[in-house]
């Protein structure tokens, strides 16, 4: 089986579409999207694997049921169909020149019908093909905009679980481009205020507790307290806002690809780092 999922991204790029633009459509992460382009599908979500797939070649154009018999035959949970043999062609043609002079006189009276009796005939057939042909249309119709409506209704609750980028995720599928610092000018005690306009995943890790993931509803606010240091990592940063001790980071620009905050009492510094995906 080649690998299909190469054949996608061909397809995507071929076609100009753009990750973030299916991101934007989709609410994907961008993590995730990279991974089905590279067959990576253990870092997807299990539960939702065929669904963020089906999405992906929905916006690309490619036909979604193809590309998840693709994938089954890929993990080896289906097997590609054995060709069918053409017995049945050799059986007609045998049958064909085995053909009795009986059958040649019925032909030739079939043939002797008069003219207006085959006219209506034809046109009797004509007109039940055109009904089933008008019926399929209708039925299919049908069926695809009930699927597009399940589509463009489902991405909210079926990608609510999604989560945050994972280390692994965001080392193996990123780079680091920036790493701006600042001063730390405020004092004790410190505090941050997180506040987003879109729902917002992150893994928040403060002085000695062990790190734990979130998330930030649209128009929250979440409130965060901390000694000495703290570490935010975001998948991505749109229409997010972070005021620590009340004063706005100017230095945390919104941006779609992951992010991460780090605030040292000790060293008197904050510090934003921005990742890209690698190429």
């Amino acid at each position: 089986m080649t690998e299909f999922y190469k054949d996608l991204k061909t397809i995507r790029t071929e076609k100009g579409i753009e990750l973030e633009k299916i991101h934007e459509r989709t609410k994907i992460s961008l993590s995730a999207l990279h991974a089905i382009e590279k067959g990576k599908f253990d870092q997807l979500p299990y539960t939702y694997v065929r669904l963020f797939i089906r999405a992906y070649a929905v916006e690309i154009g490619v036909d979604p049921e193809d590309v998840l018999n693709d994938l089954d035959v890929y993990l080896g949970n289906k097997t590609l169909p054995k060709k069918k043999s053409n017995k049945s062609a050799v059986k007609f043609k045998i049958e064909e020149k085995k053909s009795t002079p009986d059958a040649k006189i019925k032909k030739n009276q079939i043939s002797k019908r008069p003219s207006i009796s085959i006219r209506s005939d034809i046109i009797k057939s004509i007109f039940v093909i055109a009904t089933l042909l008008f019926a399929l249309y209708i039925i299919l119709s049908i069926n695809r905009d009930t699927e597009d409506f399940n589509t463009k209704t489902s991405y909210e609750s079926e990608f609510e679980e999604e989560g945050p980028i994972s280390d692994q995720m965001l080392d193996e599928g990123y780079i680091k481009i920036s790493e701006t610092k600042q001063a730390l000018k405020t004092s004790a005690p410190y505090s941050i205020n997180l506040t987003t306009d879109q729902r917002l995943w992150y893994e928040i890790k403060t002085d000695d507790l062990l790190s734990s993931e979130q998330v930030l509803p649209a128009g929250d606010n979440h409130l965060h307290r901390f000694n000495s240091a703290i570490n935010i990592k975001f998948n991505q940063t749109l229409g997010l806002n972070l005021n620590l001790n009340g004063s706005t980071i100017s230095i945390l620009k919104s941006d779609i690809y992951p992010i991460r905050v780090l605030i040292s009492v000790p060293k008197k510094t904050v510090i934003v780092q921005k990742f890209s995906p690698k190429k």
